[in-house]
């Protein structure tokens, strides 16, 4: 588990750096060394007003404030939402009545799951009406941040996936995102999502390998490395990487800890791995991958579409919780859950507090909602808690064969990711 900071439910993550942030970058095209967002025209009035706003503040050479103000914050920090409107201390009876006398709760969400649970709320604290607009994670980054430099702070709830740590480098540690973890529901929240991650997760999800099970009756892959195999060739399918964070992730988590893919190697082949100028055994995974003939196709869907229609001896590379659309899609396929030396990393689903949330007594409310309420039983968890998802508290029974806590998974390290995914991207275009 991670243990790079300990976060005490209901506190606000902050931190200040000395970094400028929102300039140069397209959607998910990292820098290596932070990630910013490319706004057309804007770039060089961003810039100048930086260095005015940095000369204002009396900002030396050596990057420490000259002068006597001790509220001045670097460029890039915003201003946080109070200690106490992150509090969860609060009861649903206290937080609904001050909720109605807001009216509303602004949700922006990656996910669609989030209608689902409003609608069920809405019924349950009438006079409270939820609006949701769903954006991608890092549309959504952009578009909250240029609200907050604006002075607008719009939304109340953020529901998002990270994007290879971005989400928690450039959202949650300046305080546009903000933690928020009710008191009476801690206790029952299993760790990472307790203390030591970004924010809490209402539901994960990791990339998997699926197979065709009217061609195979068991899994035909336990090892990663089985994949770079002849028996393979020009038979493994993945989701484009470079257009989806979560599908790179899992690579660059790959090569994070290329000493447990270079063991599993060895415990395959039964010798050292030996590579071929390439850095070490996760990036040698990758480009076998591409020499074996990997075919790399848009989306998940699209990938069991591929292997799963009719009877094939192809594998594809997809996203767990689509296992929960096989009747919907005529698919015949089942996930892997147990791949050495690890199945995947996790793809979190958080619930954010929005910085200044306008509604946030409403917000507190509906978080709760989704997380299920004291005793996990809510009605607005349902539609996290899906065959494929897995739910991180102790409390609540998982549709899935597999609890959470006996899933094969690689920790997620935002941090690291956030450094080496930009090398990784460079590399798997490099393949192409």
């Amino acid at each position: 588990m991670r243990s790079k900071r300990n976060v005490n439910a209901g506190s606000i993550l902050t931190v200040n750096t000395n970094e400028s942030k929102g300039i140069g970058r397209e959607p998910y095209a990292l820098t290596g060394k932070r990630t910013a967002w490319f706004w057309p025209g804007k770039a060089a009035a961003l810039i100048l007003g930086t260095a005015l706003l940095l000369t204002a503040c009396g900002q030396g050479e050596g990057g420490t404030a000259g002068g006597s103000d001790a509220s001045a914050k670097p460029a890039g920090t915003v201003q946080s939402a109070d200690t106490a409107e992150a509090s969860g201390s609060e009861t649903p009876e206290a937080l609904y009545e001050q909720a109605k006398k807001e009216g509303k709760v602004i949700v922006y969400s990656t996910s669609g799951r989030a209608n689902d649970a409003a609608e069920t709320f809405m019924k349950q604290y009438p006079g409270i009406k939820i609006e949701v607009s769903k954006v991608k994670s890092d549309e959504m980054m952009d578009k909250v941040t240029k609200e907050q430099d604006a002075g607008q702070f719009n939304p109340d709830v953020i529901i998002t996936k990270e994007v290879s740590g971005a989400v928690e480098e450039e959202m949650v540690k300046p305080g546009r995102y903000v933690k928020y973890l009710p008191e009476d529901l801690a206790e029952k929240v299993d760790e990472p999502y307790r203390t030591q991650a970004e924010g809490y997760a209402n539901y994960l999800e990791f990339r998997t390998i699926f197979y065709n099970t009217e061609h195979y009756k068991s899994a035909p892959v336990t090892n990663w490395w089985d994949l770079t195999t002849p028996e393979f060739k020009g038979k493994v399918y993945t989701a484009g990487p470079l257009s989806s964070p979560a599908f790179m992730d899992l690579f660059t988590t790959m090569v994070i800890h290329s000493d447990d893919m270079a063991a599993a190697y060895k415990e395959k082949f039964g010798k050292d791995i030996e590579l071929h100028g390439t850095e070490n055994a996760g990036y040698e995974f990758i480009q076998q991958l591409f020499d074996n003939g990997l075919v790399v196709l848009k989306g998940s869907d699209d990938v069991l579409d591929a292997i799963g229609k009719a009877n094939s001896d192809a594998v594809g590379l997809a996203v767990s919780g689509d296992v929960s659309k096989v009747e919907e899609k005529g698919w015949s396929i089942l996930p892997i859950y147990d791949i050495k030396p690890k199945t995947s990393v996790p793809d979190s689903g958080y619930l954010f507090l929005a910085n200044k949330a306008p509604h946030p007594a409403g917000a507190k409310l509906f978080i709760r909602w989704m997380m299920g309420e004291k005793d996990g039983q809510g009605e607005g968890m349902a539609p996290f808690n899906e065959v494929g998802s897995w739910v991180p508290r102790s409390d609540v029974k998982t549709k899935n064969e597999v609890a959470f806590e006996d899933l094969n998974l690689w920790v997620f390290d935002g941090e690291k990711l956030y450094f080496e995914a930009p090398k990784v991207r460079d590399f798997w275009i490099k393949q192409k």
